[in-house]
């Protein structure tokens, strides 16, 4: 199993690739996948991750979240990858979002009066 620097578990290097569609496949793995998803719910307060890694599960194109995560999200997003209502949606869904960006331009400037978004600009030198 490897792990990327923005703490996506994957079972290759691809975007192709996908922990949960390729573990929840293989016998042995996916009896224990609910298992490492409760204990996940349970204990991460914040979860880091990227705008690529969100815009690839679809969260640029999903409707309002049914139930809010309990959890605050750390999400960096340069390119970027999230679009408004990628951003949106993230903040409907989970606790807290912060995303931080080096993208003067991001998205999630646009969005206003949305008391659960913090946004951190990171300048480059």
């Amino acid at each position: 199993m490897l792990m990327s620097v923005d703490g996506k578990i994957s079972t290759g290097n691809t975007d192709e690739r996908d922990f949960d569609k390729d573990l929840s496949g293989i016998k042995g793995t996916k009896e224990g996948l609910q298992q490492y998803y409760e204990l996940e719910r349970h204990t991460d307060i914040n979860s880091f991750n990227t705008g690529r890694v969100m815009a690839k599960i679809g969260v640029n194109n999903r409707k309002d979240p049914t139930t809010k995560l309990p959890c605050s999200f750390i999400i960096v997003d340069n390119k970027p990858h999230l679009t408004e209502r990628g951003v949106s949606y993230l903040t409907k869904w989970t606790k807290k979002l912060y995303l931080v960006t080096t993208n003067k331009k991001h998205p999630a400037f646009k969005l206003k009066n949305l008391d659960n978004l913090e946004i951190f600009t990171i300048l480059k030198r």
